[in-house]
């Protein structure tokens, strides 16, 4: 035992002396092997640097995996490295005719928004918040918020006006392997004010708790997850009236114009509660990638099922509480894709496919005695079901020019949709279906200390066929406007530019500009702008 200790301590000092005496090349290599095979112990590649990182981010061949990462226990596989965003900056949006009266011509904001994602040992963390502030204008037949979950159920009326918004939104989630599972969680939380300071005046509050579970086991480069949803719902949506002269008539809408005409007049105070429960079947193929290289990787696959139903009531306050409507909404959605990189090229497709059907269930009450109204039956009296189907490809081919790095990349899409309404007493329905081509390019280039990101879209909508029978009323001309914009055709277009300034290794201050222009039903048009500055770190 002795003779061994003394042979391995007069081994460690001859290589001890041989390293010291070694030229500094040689024990740059020893060091940069020694942290290379320590950074392979955890999450986050050794050695990518900032601007790697935001082009792995950015890469069009990443995000086509975009709806995987709805389930929480697939985000360890998202991104190789992390990355966090800072910003804040103004969103302007103006249109001579909005596509729907009841969200609005235009609005005006300010938002500062935070988003995170972090290897950290074994676990990955990621998370976002945000806050946003303004004016929404020229609302008109809704005064009730989050028009796209709770519609056909508003209450509404004819005047409208401006509203101001304050919006918070929280996102946080843990992702952390035990052997070859994964097990990971996910939780947000969003809340509105929106109001009037002018007749009529909305008041509305609303609070949106979701979470979901997930787990994930990975075998080879395989892996299969499934996750869990659920969420609750609740808005308070009370409209006041101070000018004693002229009071607008106050409108619980059933969808297609109509509305529920035994409580039309002054019953101003309405809230909604809901929940909602749902899960998602996830599978995933990884294949290797070096980032910033243009290195073989094997082809990558992925699929995704998932399903949610939402369950939410409207109820009348100031009728005791009376449970006027119920609105079921069922969604379910299907994603597939493949991918594959040869040489400086990765060439991709992938296909999706949306279903969702709204039920409208509307209570009939009897003879009120003492403002309690008593419920007799229930009936189903609205139903929409749209249908998205379409695919996706992918081109894209790495940059490795003299002094420049990055990528530039092609996608074409198509897509077939299709609207179908109906109300049954009174009968009408809204009909249509069309189809959507769209191609989108983009470039990632770095020059220096400058890594610059270029995006541009274009589409073009061809409404195929649309019908609409059946409508009538003082509430119809919401339902005519939007008639109007699915019966025609409609191209769209938009531009993207970020510009990053490497400051130091550790920092990316970056402004981006995103300019959207949209032409629709005969000539009408609108366009937002978004300009923000932020940082990358």
């Amino acid at each position: 035992m002795n003779r061994f200790l003394m042979t391995l301590i007069t081994t460690l000092a001859t290589a001890s002396t041989a390293l010291a005496t070694a030229p500094s090349s040689l024990k740059t290599d020893l060091v940069h092997l020694a942290d290379t095979t320590a950074a392979r112990r955890t999450a986050v590649p050794h050695g990518a640097t900032l601007a790697d990182r935001m082009a792995e981010a950015y890469a069009p061949s990443a995000a086509q995996a975009a709806p995987l990462y709805a389930n929480p226990a697939m985000q360890r596989y998202r991104h190789a490295h992390s990355l966090n965003t800072l910003r804040a900056g103004i969103d302007y949006g103006h249109a001579t005719q909005p596509v729907r009266l009841e969200q609005g011509s235009g609005h005006s904001m300010g938002y500062g928004a935070i988003d995170a994602y972090i290897h950290k040992g074994r676990a990955t963390l990621w998370g976002a918040a945000s806050y946003r502030n303004g004016t929404a204008r020229h609302i008109l037949y809704s005064e009730t918020s989050d028009y796209d979950l709770l519609y056909p159920y508003l209450m509404a009326d004819t005047v409208g006006g401006n509203s101001h918004r304050e919006h918070y939104h929280f996102m946080g989630g843990f992702s952390y392997p035990v052997g070859r599972w994964n097990i990971a969680a996910e939780g947000q939380y969003t809340a509105l004010m929106e109001y009037r300071t002018r007749d009529p005046r909305p008041k509305n509050l609303t609070g949106d708790l979701s979470g979901k579970f997930g787990v994930s086991y990975a075998t080879g480069r395989h892996v299969i997850g499934g996750a869990l949803t659920a969420r609750r719902y609740k808005q308070t949506n009370e409209l006041k009236l101070y000018n004693e002269v002229s009071v607008p008539t106050i409108y619980h809408l059933t969808g297609l114009g109509s509305d529920y005409y035994r409580f039309r007049g002054v019953n101003t105070s309405t809230y909604y509660k809901g929940h909602a429960v749902g899960g998602m079947l996830s599978y995933l193929y990884r294949g290797s990638h070096t980032v910033g290289t243009s290195a073989p990787s094997v082809p990558a696959a992925f699929a995704q099922v998932g399903y949610e139903m939402t369950e939410i009531s409207k109820i009348i306050f100031s009728l005791n509480e009376l449970p006027m409507a119920t609105l079921r909404r069922h969604v379910q959605t299907a994603t597939a894709g493949w991918s594959a990189q040869i040489g400086a090229h990765t060439v991709g497709v992938s296909a999706s496919e949306e279903w969702q059907r709204r039920q409208g269930f509307e209570h009939i009450f009897g003879t009120a005695q003492d403002n309690i109204y008593p419920q007799i039956a229930t009936a189903e009296q609205y139903r929409l079901t749209t249908l998205r189907v379409g695919a996706q490809g992918l081109w894209q081919r790495a940059l490795h020019t003299s002094g420049c790095r990055g990528y530039y990349a092609l996608q074409p899409s198509v897509y077939y949709h299709r609207y179908n309404e109906q109300t049954a007493e009174p009968a009408r329905q809204l009909l249509a279906s069309g189809c959507t081509s769209a191609l989108t390019a983009r470039l990632l280039s770095g020059w220096g200390r400058v890594l610059t990101h270029l995006v541009l879209t274009g589409s073009y909508t061809a409404a195929s066929s649309a019908s609409l029978t059946g409508v009538d009323g003082t509430m119809a001309a919401p339902v005519r406007h939007f008639y109007g914009v699915l019966s025609h055709d409609a191209w769209h277009t938009g531009a993207e530019a970020e510009v990053a300034y490497r400051a130091d290794s550790r920092w990316f201050p970056f402004i981006r500009a995103h300019w959207d222009y949209a032409r629709y039903a005969q000539g009408q048009h609108g366009q937002m702008l978004t300009v923000s500055v932020g940082i990358h770190f």
